[in-house]
């Protein structure tokens, strides 16, 4: 993970807490106003900051000397500044991602001024430049944008509308697009399509007589536009678009993508995302996607405390599970899903994945296709 720790001072509803990384997935839980939405929207911001930092030098900001930073534009923001202070305050709303060299990124939401600042900030205090900042910096995020239906009857539009549009909602509307200008690309997506979701297969788009694109698709030997498919099947193409445009990014964000999604896609997602490059946040409500996690990929949101808490056992899974409002019994829906129990003892279980990565089994490397089930140690066995 390129960042090591993240943390967020009066932003939202968080006063002050830090948030650790240490796994290639950490999937976000809480209930209900806990705090999911601020993580993931500075994580967009971030990323524009960054998008912004690769292509200018920092620019002086304000009176104060020697401080230089990115100002991003707050029309261009992907969130609202209104309610970014906590409970309103005239303070500053700051979110620092501290990397793993040593260096940090902070954002800066000032009640006083209209713009976001991103702050690029060096251990060793080096002047940061535009030709350095990925150097100094090295950290690309891909964020999916909320993902929805697609277009009935989708118009051709310019490449740049297509690429300005893949971060935000409208993304949905372009997704046909985004496949006609990059269709270089499009067979492998389409195997990883038709890998995923059995028994579906999807063709190019095509250009009609009045610049409309279809992309018709095959289900049971029955022909079909995309359109006229389910919600579900739509979104699962478009998150299988973001999920291979990432593999050149170090980090891949989500929010809930459970939208839509039937409960066996969300659990394969899972493991998809597992067997992905970059490593991956994720935010989600879904006791199938909770339960489906390994122990150590959960971060429990807790406003009212000061750092996030990792969850380390199966059991304090179902706890979890309980706070989300879900009676979903962890292990024993696991069981009933693969019907093969392996006992094991401690970490065991996290060292045998390390060992199937390594092998190229990437269903048990996942943690799917098997229940762990943890003893208690020798004397506990009846």
């Amino acid at each position: 993970m390129p960042i090591k720790t993240f943390r967020i001072t009066n932003a939202g509803p968080f006063d002050d807490i830090t948030f650790e990384f240490d796994e290639q997935v950490n999937v976000f839980v809480g209930p209900n106003n806990s705090g999911k939405s601020t993580v993931i929207g500075a994580f967009r911001v971030l990323a524009m900051g960054l998008r912004r930092a690769a292509t200018r030098n920092p620019e002086p900001i304000g009176t104060r000397e020697h401080v230089w930073g990115y100002r991003i534009p707050r029309a261009s923001l992907p969130i609202t500044l209104e309610n970014a202070q906590t409970d309103y305050q005239n303070v500053e709303a700051t979110v620092t991602f501290r990397l793993t060299n040593g260096n940090q990124l902070r954002l800066g939401f000032n009640a006083d001024d209209d713009d976001c600042i991103l702050y690029p900030e060096t251990a060793d205090g080096e002047a940061v430049t535009k030709a350095r900042f990925n150097r100094q910096f090295p950290i690309s995020l891909l964020v999916v944008p909320v993902l929805g239906p697609v277009e009935n009857r989708e118009p051709v539009v310019k490449k740049e509308t297509v690429d300005e549009n893949l971060a935000t909602h409208r993304a949905s509307r372009n997704f046909r697009n985004y496949w006609h200008y990059y269709s270089n690309d499009f067979e492998a997506f389409r195997q990883q399509v038709k890998a995923t979701w059995p028994g579906m297969d999807i063709s190019p788009p095509e250009i009609s007589a009045d610049r409309r694109l279809s992309m018709f698709c095959i289900e049971d030997r029955i022909t079909r536009e995309l359109y006229w498919t389910g919600y579900g099947f739509q979104v699962w193409c478009q998150l299988m678009s973001h999920i291979f445009r990432s593999q050149n990014r170090s980090m891949l964000i989500i929010d809930e993508p459970d939208i839509y999604l039937h409960a066996n896609p969300q659990r394969q997602l899972l493991s998809i995302l597992k067997s992905s490059e970059p490593d991956v946040l994720m935010a989600t409500h879904s006791s199938e996607l909770v339960a489906e996690a390994d122990t150590n990929d959960i971060l429990v949101i807790d406003k009212t405390q000061r750092s996030a808490r990792r969850v380390r056992s199966p059991g304090e899974i179902q706890s979890t599970l309980g706070s989300l409002g879900s009676i979903h019994t962890v292990t024993m829906t696991t069981i009933a899903q693969t019907r093969r129990v392996l006992y094991i003892e401690g970490e065991d279980f996290k060292i045998l994945r390390r060992f199937a990565r390594r092998l190229n089994l990437r269903e048990l490397a996942a943690g799917v296709g098997v229940a762990p089930f943890p003893l208690g140690g020798f004397p506990s066995i009846q």
